[in-house]
């Protein structure tokens, strides 16, 4: 027998207050949605908490989607224990005071945070085999942070539009056969950073940075085996640094690229 359990919870506050909603939830196929509109919204989902307690509640095959528009919007998830597979969480977020995050453990798991205008931060924690997390933003003071803490894991961060752009990856411990892509456009300061630490393999690299304002770009590798490439274009300055620190043999590739 295939339960489904379908949540919609929607906030659309008369006067300027706030806006807060948490969701404790165990079980399998369920689809969560909770959309927040205006002022100073909070949305919390916990996908395998019961009781406030983490515990082997299964949570598989969840579609969790949180969505503000506007204001103090602040959206986070959190996947914590065994048995969370094939869950896809989305944040979507705009304008405002905007903070997306994602706390997310185990097999198969997807995050998304879209974020659009105004001062964004997204950040992702990811821990297991076989996840994919993007984070998206546009516009206006951008930062965006992913730690990577399991293998094949794709990791990417897109930043565009005006403002400062700020993105940060770090792959630790047994993090193999990852990808890391950082992606930024427009006018404003590029700051990009990559980090792979020991015993994190086979990884692959990218940092793409165009347009006006300064660019800079740095890679910190403590593990054997990668495929590197950086390319800024159009910038005032632009600026690489790379700290190469092999563990046993290194086999790497680095491909550098820079245009005006």
């Amino acid at each position: 027998m295939v339960r489904l359990l379908l949540l919609s919870l929607i906030s659309l506050p008369l006067v300027a207050g706030n806006n807060a909603t948490t969701v404790e939830h165990k079980g399998t196929s369920s689809v969560i949605n909770i959309k927040q509109v205006g002022y100073t919204n909070n949305a919390t989902v916990y996908c395998g908490l019961s009781n406030g307690v983490y515990s082997t509640h299964t949570c598989t095959r969840a579609v969790i989607n949180l969505t503000s528009t506007g204001h103090g919007n602040t959206a986070k998830a959190y996947s914590q224990w065994s048995n969370h597979t094939d869950n896809v969480f989305t944040i979507t977020q705009t304008g405002h005071n905007n903070y997306g995050y994602l706390d997310l453990d185990k097999n198969d798991n997807t995050g998304v945070i879209i974020q659009n205008g105004d001062s964004n931060h997204g950040e992702v924690l990811m821990a297991g085999d076989d996840n994919a997390y993007t984070i998206s933003q546009t516009g206006d003071n951008k930062y965006a942070k992913i730690y990577a803490f399991g293998d094949d894991a794709d990791s990417t961060i897109t930043q565009s539009g005006s403002g400062n752009h700020n993105a940060y990856i770090y792959n630790y411990n047994y993090a193999d056969n990852n990808s890391s892509t950082i992606v930024q456009s427009g006018s404003g300061a590029h700051d990009a950073d990559i980090w792979w630490y020991s015993d994190a393999d086979n990884g692959t690299a990218s940092i793409n940075q165009s347009g006006s304002g300064d660019h800079t770009a740095r890679l910190n590798f403590y593990t054997d085996d990668y495929n590197v490439g950086v390319t800024q274009t159009g910038a005032n300055d632009k600026s690489f640094t790379a700290t190469y620190n092999c563990v046993s043999s290194c086999t790497k590739t680095v491909t550098i690229s820079q245009y005006d």
